[in-house]
């Protein structure tokens, strides 16, 4: 009986899930941008605002880093999320590094996190709840894969609009 409840647990566990315990390293992508770090600067803001919609939240290093605000890319309704899922957001950090005449553009993960909200009905209302579980708090609850395929689509974006 024993060996059957831990089979179950086993094979349903993954389901809600990724049996990890620390969050692991979402990898950077660099590329070169090919022109001047203040125009290279100048078309990373213009691509975020215009043509992937990304709020810049904060800036840091004299305006060279930037970071974006939260950005949803990916809902996850598999079997065992709650109803309407568990939304992924992101924000990413762009800095733009000057090499002998050009500049470097690297597109990392600043942060993730995933939402999740619950109606629920009290003394005859109905109520809603969000709540919000941090990556580096809950590594476990997050689908790696699709976290290292935004960065990258991101970063593969806007080195394509760089060369247009």
């Amino acid at each position: 009986m024993l060996r059957l409840l831990l089979l179950a647990v086993v094979l349903l566990l993954p389901a809600c899930y990724h049996l990890r315990v620390l969050p692991e390293p979402i990898q950077p992508r660099s590329f070169d941008s090919g022109l001047p770090p203040q125009e290279a600067l100048a078309r990373v803001r213009e691509i975020l605002d215009k043509k992937l919609q990304l709020r810049i939240l904060d800036e840091q290093q004299d305006g060279t880093v930037l970071i974006t605000a939260p950005n949803t890319f990916f809902t996850d309704t598999g079997f065992g999320q709650p109803a309407g899922g568990r939304k992924y957001y992101v924000r990413l950090r762009i800095e733009v590094v000057p090499r002998a005449s050009q500049s470097v553009i690297t597109v990392s993960a600043y942060s993730f996190e995933l939402r999740t909200s619950y109606a629920y009905s009290e003394d005859g209302s109905l109520h809603t709840l969000t709540k919000v579980y941090p990556y580096e708090e809950y590594p476990g609850m997050f689908n790696i894969k699709e976290m290292n395929r935004e960065v990258m689509m991101v970063a593969a974006l806007i080195e394509q609009a760089m060369k247009e």
